[in-house]
């Protein structure tokens, strides 16, 4: 007599995979949208026809329309000139003035092959043993534009260093990360500050600072903590001098036995930051400066090719595309909108963004946005799937595809779902808004979200958006990585039980 075999076990269906997830959670709103781009079908969906809090993965619209716009191959081309003629014995009679072009990338990301580097916790992102500053000099184009001007010929400067920063209305902290947004941009607008613990509780703390310029002068008067203690440190604004330079006190605590943190400094005048880096990068080269001193009105000089002394010419957009999607850089997708329209506004930038949706046959009304990081955004996940199908038809989506972050191996989410099936094979951008609730010590995510593409294990492939708002965290947890693993667990469930 033969025994009878087990039977097969039952794979539950993607609707169970779903609820078993968010049941867990009664308390919190879920949107999520699956769509087979093979079958051109939504095969799951909850609630996809509600707005839900986007944040970041708005920057999916922001630069896919960047794409459609401006191309993957445009390149900015920032130019130095000068107001006033060079004499016979290389005096410049006249100012440098650098004309800003909004390029993102001034900084030490390029590398020698023409791409960007980046790191998968950016430094915008400061004060967490993640954060880390890409490797080089961050001075790199600032110095290359003074040595092109040294070659000139120029050994003294009678006049000034001015930034022409009109191009757009800037000037304001974006709303994520807080860096000023501005047509120029000097290291992401960032002076790094590396704090590192002294040997002992009480001990000071010391400083790494980079770049190095005469804009920002910093003072000590934060301490060691004791062991495993909270860190405390605080990098402010600091007090404003004549010449615009800073005075800035570093205050608060590091434990000790912690390991060196790097915090942000954002620059409260880029253009006094670029200013002064411009100028100390001259005088490192051997020029000279008069004793003028001019008072930046930022217009005022001739742009003709005549008076360029100086040019930098960026890597092409996919490259900074693929910066801000990996790290999700806030200033660099903010900018975008101004660039779109030649009126530099962010409302005729949203005008044509407008346009070329509904050109795919989108329906607008289904999605709001105001910038181009998503501070204040409200998504349908119905939308932000048909988005991507669109985008997936277009020729430049091989460039938006490869510059998403890879579930578990890279961007921000290197380190979500790193032991899931789907590792690798998940392609999507992040998103996160939260705050604190010191009434019940605990954290709120208004707003977390993951959206992108994926190719299952049965082999269909999928666009996929998952919106989670408002998910209390106990305190002591991380509410970004806590949130963000359960998006990456509901990617899993597509993942393996997607029909």
């Amino acid at each position: 007599m033969t025994g009878v075999g087990k039977a097969a076990p039952v794979r539950p269906t993607l609707g169970a995979a779903v609820n078993a997830i968010v049941e867990k959670y009664p308390h919190t709103q879920f949107g999520i949208a699956v769509y087979d781009l093979d079958a051109r079908k939504m095969v799951y969906s909850l609630d996809a026809q509600r707005f839900f809090l986007a944040a970041s993965t708005t920057k999916l619209l922001t630069e896919g329309t960047t794409l459609a716009l401006l191309g993957p191959d445009y390149r900015f081309t920032t130019n130095v000139y000068r107001t006033g003629p060079i004499d016979a014995n290389g005096t410049l009679q006249g100012d440098v003035v650098l004309k800003a072009s909004g390029d993102p990338n001034l900084s030490g990301r390029i590398q020698p092959d023409g791409t960007l580097a980046f790191e998968n916790e950016d430094h915008s992102y400061d004060g967490s043993p993640d954060t880390k500053a890409v490797p080089g000099n961050p001075l790199a184009v600032i110095d290359d534009l003074a040595a092109q001007i040294a070659a000139r010929g120029i050994k003294k400067v009678n006049g000034a260093v001015i930034v022409d920063d009109t191009m757009f209305a800037g000037g304001y902290p974006e709303s994520g990360t807080g860096v000023v947004v501005s047509p120029i941009v000097v290291n992401d607008n960032i002076i790094d500050v590396t704090v590192t613990p002294g040997a002992k509780q009480g001990d000071p703390v010391s400083i790494q600072v980079s770049p190095e310029t005469p804009y920002p002068m910093f003072a000590i008067n934060a301490s060691t903590g004791a062991p495993k203690s909270d860190r405390s440190i605080s990098v402010p604004e600091g007090d404003a001098a004549q010449d615009g330079s800073r005075t800035v006190t570093i205050t608060g605590t590091l434990p000790a036995g912690s390991s060196p943190i790097l915090y942000a400094y954002d620059v409260p005048s880029p253009r006094v930051f670029a200013e002064m880096a411009l100028t100390q990068a001259l005088k490192n080269r051997g020029i000279a400066f008069g004793d003028i001193f001019v008072v930046d009105t930022g217009v005022g000089f001739g742009e003709i090719p005549a008076n360029v002394i100086a040019t930098h010419v960026s890597p092409p957009l996919s490259q900074d595309v693929k910066v801000t999607l990996k790290v999700s850089d806030n200033l660099h997708a903010s900018i975008m909108p101004y660039l779109w329209s030649p009126k530099h506004t962010l409302q005729a930038g949203f005008g044509l963004e407008r346009a070329f949706m509904q050109r795919a046959g989108l329906d607008t009304s289904q999605i709001v946005q105001s910038d181009g990081l998503g501070a204040f955004a409200f998504i349908q996940p119905q939308y932000m799937v048909r988005y991507l199908a669109y985008l997936r038809t277009q020729p430049y989506f091989s460039v938006l595809y490869s510059a998403l972050p890879i579930l578990g191996v890279d961007g921000t989410l290197f380190n979500i779902a790193n032991n899931s099936p789907a590792r690798g094979k998940v392609h999507a951008k992040t998103g996160t808004w939260s705050g604190g609730d010191l009434l019940n010590q605990r954290a709120m995510v208004s707003g977390k979200g993951l959206a992108g593409y994926m190719t299952t294990a049965s082999g269909r492939h999928i666009a996929f958006c998952f919106y989670i708002n408002n998910l209390a965290v106990p305190r002591g947890q991380d509410a970004s990585r806590v949130s963000g693993q359960i998006n990456g667990a509901l990617a899993t469930a597509v993942y393996l039980h997607a029909p």
